[in-house]
């Protein structure tokens, strides 16, 4: 009996530990002159291999702890190998109503990360195109050190 419960504790910990979210791909930019220049659109290129992935995307930014806004606005676009485009715009907020950070900082370093699209099919072979405009008003937004990308498994592979 014990080994029968042995050998599910461990079927278990194998199909939670396979499935837990693989990290498909992971990328950071560093900004020039610890800045973000508004026409500085930051390109990623995913490789997708046959048969795809369904996965979740997160963008994470690395800042000053003293950054003088409260939030990041940007827009983020998808081009799929097949062509199709799927684009937002979102915010990105540094700081809650009453002032504090609502980032994790370490000494001179900040780091947030805000979860963008979950669950996204892409099932033709390929190169997934990611596009992060930065849709701040003035021409330079300084504080920003660096911008990621992190695609994490949603599922198994198609």
């Amino acid at each position: 009996m014990k080994k029968i419960v042995f050998a599910l504790i461990s079927l278990l910990f194998m199909v939670v530990s396979c499935n837990s979210n693989k990290i498909i791909f992971e990328e950071y930019h560093k900004m020039p002159n610890l800045s973000w220049n508004r026409f500085d659109i930051q390109k990623f290129d995913i490789p997708v291999p046959e048969g795809g992935f369904e996965a979740d995307f997160y963008l994470t930014v690395r800042h000053i702890p003293e950054i003088p806004y409260k939030e990041l606005k940007f827009n983020f676009t998808f081009i799929l190998p097949s062509g199709e485009i799927r684009t937002a715009d979102y915010e990105l907020e540094f700081k809650d109503k009453e002032g504090n950070s609502l980032s994790d900082c370490l000494g001179d370093l900040c780091d947030i990360t805000m979860p963008i699209r979950k669950g996204l099919l892409v099932s033709d072979a390929g190169v997934l195109k990611i596009e992060i405009e930065n849709k701040y008003t003035k021409l330079e937004m300084p504080g920003i050190l660096e911008l990621g990308l992190i695609a994490k498994a949603s599922k198994e592979d198609l």
